[in-house]
């Protein structure tokens, strides 16, 4: 426990304040409410493929892993997948949640059912052609906060916008 306690601070320390500066990637989590909210407006169930863009410390994955699907997180900042991992070993999901140090440009999202989203406008603009090109027909893109410019989402509850491949 005192090893925790010493080292909690360093990694807290390395996530907020290094990594912004080094990966130009803030750590900006959910919101609890917009998040249960996210997961009710993509239907998300059993058997419900998940792929969260920028999943941070995992809360979308856990919540999708908690509605029965399959959660798959990319992330940038390898402190925020060290912490994920080290969740979802201590918590016994890995059979229902991977997170893989990858740039979001990067991820496989063709199998997706449904694709979460908390990114800023630059993100989403470069995601755009990306997502609505290799997303499969169907799914489902949930984002919070932010939307696309160019698409019309199909609901909008609570600074989340909802489209549809």
């Amino acid at each position: 426990m005192l090893d925790f306690l010493l080292y909690f601070p360093l990694f807290v320390l390395a996530v907020f304040v290094f990594s912004p500066i080094f990966l130009g990637v803030p750590f900006l989590p959910t919101h609890r409410k917009q998040a249960k909210k996210m997961m009710e407006l993509a239907e998300i169930k059993s058997g419900t493929k998940v792929i969260d863009l920028g999943s941070g410390a995992g809360r979308l994955l856990f919540l999708a892993a908690k509605n029965g699907a399959t959660a798959i997180g990319y992330e940038l900042n390898p402190f925020l997948v060290w912490w994920t991992r080290l969740v979802i070993f201590l918590t016994g999901q890995q059979k229902n949640i991977k997170v893989y140090y990858k740039s979001i440009y990067d991820a496989d999202i063709s199998q997706a059912d449904v694709i979460l989203l908390f990114l800023y406008p630059p993100h989403m603009k470069k995601l755009t052609d990306k997502i609505f090109s290799e997303a499969k027909d169907g799914a489902k893109i949930v984002s919070y906060a932010f939307q696309f410019t160019d698409r019309t989402p199909i609901a909008k509850e609570q600074a989340l916008y909802v489209y549809k491949k």
